[in-house]
């Protein structure tokens, strides 16, 4: 019967896996029903890479057919723009434009299990990603309508300031970014966030965008752009960047597509951006460097190899401790920034907690003498809910198993304030044994709603356990920036009938085979 309940209150992402579209409660503190959103529907076949993809594009062409037939434009819902400041990179403050609308064609009828994996009970199905993009053409005021995985994006030539790209049916982040001569690099955005515009909406001339996390794992992404002189760029690659920098050229559109790893769909990469100088990180004379493209200058800022992040000053790359953006960050001797120095600093503390609420992130900060909690720790990715309140708390209370209502249980939780109902918490079990987990809880971290509480996987709860006293400060605000590192990921998706949290250090291996002959045992698989 807990098995029925439990397949009745979760949304299982075993059939079906929506980053951002997909939400669904479980009761933390209060009693919540399972919730029933919009979703859309995810394709099963991977973007084409052969040779007939390329022959598409026209002799000579590498991107964007010019007689391609695009949908027309949906107007901008009137939103009042908002201005905020991106106190990640300390750059001016952005202007952000309204939400690209998103149109749903499926809804949820209810929450069930799916359809066991052919290949059995603990096996998981193959996930392919889904890309629906839409651009803000800032002339004509227009949202386009969604565009989906290699479909040319473009709408009649127009010229944009804004792209918004979903990514559906894989776990995992995509982040992507825009440049302009007059704004340089917006911030990066991520799984459909719209990028950052300055005053004066300056026009699209250069993107980048990457994966990271499980689909960065499994597959590569390849984007071209079209240009305002009719001319079109080579393809780039993980995050590589496209399009044209201080020509007084604008890009038309783009197109995207990935390809799973190890596979070469033999495209060109010869001529990605029209620019001084090719553009971003680079080895020059064997040396790493971050040049810049708009006029080949020596470059200072941060800068990405895949999720690896660098920070350089006049091009090259820094090692040791730095002081930058109001955070203190430590660098290998290889300049690639540490996104955990807890083997650096210890445990011993005291810390503080940061939530964004609106990222699904937690960040820990240790202190820097008088210049208070600027040491960026680690970072966590969480689920949130509704209820989860804004403002500064500090934790009164722990639990080691706690029982929640609707009779589940959560492990090393950590009360938010006093007087409140939230915690930070593990995600969900049915009692309190670490072989009767809810996998479901743990694929669905960032991307599920809780009703209010904090969740987190078992190791992750249990360092805030362990190492953030009682009396630990706990700031819950929202950002669209996750905070001074990327957000994290879940490693891998597990099966939904696995019965354990595989990041819970109280597992043993017999315990763990043990879980898995009775699951097997109840399929009726010897």
């Amino acid at each position: 019967m807990r098995r029925l309940k439990k397949a009745g209150l979760t949304l299982l992402i075993s059939s079906i896996l929506l980053s951002n579209s997909v939400l669904y409660t479980f009761a933390d503190q209060t009693a919540a029903s399972p919730v029933i959103t919009e979703v859309i529907p995810i394709e099963t076949s991977v973007i084409s890479t052969t040779a007939e993809f390329q022959e598409s594009l026209g002799p000579g062409q590498f991107a964007l057919p010019p007689e391609a037939d695009m949908a027309p434009g949906k107007p901008i819902p009137e939103v009042p723009e908002t201005v905020t400041e991106n106190t990640a990179t300390n750059e001016p403050p952005v202007v952000i434009a309204p939400t690209a609308p998103i149109v749903p064609t499926e809804t949820v009828q209810e929450n069930t299990q799916p359809p066991m994996d052919e290949n059995g009970p603990l096996s998981i199905p193959k996930r392919v990603p889904r890309l629906q993009t839409q651009i803000l053409l800032r002339d004509a005021l227009l949202w386009s309508d969604p565009f989906v995985n290699d479909q040319p994006i473009t709408v009649e030539d127009n010229s944009f300031s804004s792209i918004s790209t979903y990514l559906e049916g894989i776990h995992g982040d995509l982040l992507y970014r825009t440049y302009s001569t007059a704004a340089g690099w917006s911030p990066w955005a991520m799984n459909g966030q719209q990028t950052a515009l300055i005053d004066g909406w300056p026009l699209v001339e250069a993107i980048q965008f990457r994966f990271s996390g499980q689909v960065a794992d499994q597959y590569d992404i390849y984007y071209t752009a079209s240009l305002s002189d009719k001319t079109y760029t080579s393809w780039a690659k993980n995050g590589m960047t496209c399009g044209a920098m201080n020509k007084g050229i604008v890009m038309t559109g783009f197109r995207l597509m990935f390809v799973e790893k190890g596979t070469d769909p033999q495209l060109d990469l010869s001529h990605p951006v029209f620019a001084a100088h090719a553009d971003g990180v680079q080895y020059v004379d064997g040396v790493l460097r971050y040049i810049h493209g708009a006029d080949g200058s020596n470059f200072t800022g941060w800068g990405w190899v895949g999720d690896d992040r660098y920070y350089f000053v006049d091009s090259y790359p820094v090692t040791g401790w730095q002081y930058i953006d109001g955070y203190k960050y430590y660098f290998g001797e290889d300049g690639k920034m540490w996104s955990d120095v807890e083997p650096l600093i210890g445990t011993a503390g005291p810390f503080k907690i940061r939530i964004n609420k609106e990222a699904n992130c937690l960040t820990v900060y240790a202190q820097d003498g008088a210049n208070g909690f600027i040491i960026p720790v680690k970072s966590f990715l969480i689920s949130t809910g509704d209820d989860t309140p804004l403002g500064t708390f500090q934790t009164p209370v722990k639990y080691r198993w706690r029982l929640m209502i609707n009779d589940v249980w959560t492990q090393y939780a950590t009360r938010l304030g006093s007087g409140l109902s939230i915690l930070m918490h593990s995600i969900i079990y049915d009692t309190p044994d670490p072989y009767t987990v809810w996998a479901s809880t743990y694929n669905n971290l960032g991307i599920a709603r809780s009703a209010g509480c904090i969740r987190l996987t078992t190791a992750d709860s249990k360092w805030i356990y362990d190492y953030c006293a009682i009396g630990t400060t706990v700031e819950v605000y929202e950002s669209p920036i996750p905070g001074p590192f990327n957000r994290p990921t879940i490693e891998y998706e597990i099966p939904f009938e696995q019965r354990w949290d595989p990041t819970d250090p109280n597992l043993t291996p017999e315990g763990i085979e043990a879980s898995r002959q009775a699951i097997l045992a109840a399929h009726g698989i010897s």
